[in-house]
């Protein structure tokens, strides 16, 4: 199995956190790319980067729960959304791929 950029550093994240992790708190921890100006327009190409990178991000996060290597911890409820850990292939697949401290 093979993982894009942004799934590995999602999986990552996942097996290095010591609490589930938000779907939205995701982009939030792994954004590179720079926040656009609130008055930008929607065609602004920073604001374009900014929402693909978001978008790819939390869509990798379903990608990994596809792939059985992370999965929902809490449902969710009320104003909060569901939270995700890493699974127990998740841990043995970045083991056997990308050696991470506290995975």
């Amino acid at each position: 199995m093979t993982l894009s950029d942004y799934e590995t550093q999602v999986l990552c994240l996942l097996a290095a956190s010591t609490e589930p992790i938000g779907a939205f708190d995701v982009p939030d921890r792994l954004q590179k790319q720079p926040p656009p100006d609130v008055s930008a327009p929607d065609e602004d190409p920073v604001r374009a980067a900014w929402t693909e990178e978001r978008l790819g991000l939390v869509e990798s996060l379903i990608a990994l729960c596809d792939k059985g290597l992370a999965d929902v911890a809490m449902p969710a409820i009320g104003e909060n959304g569901d939270r995700f850990v890493v699974t127990e292939a998740g841990r043995a697949f970045l083991s056997q791929h990308w050696p991470i401290e506290g995975a």
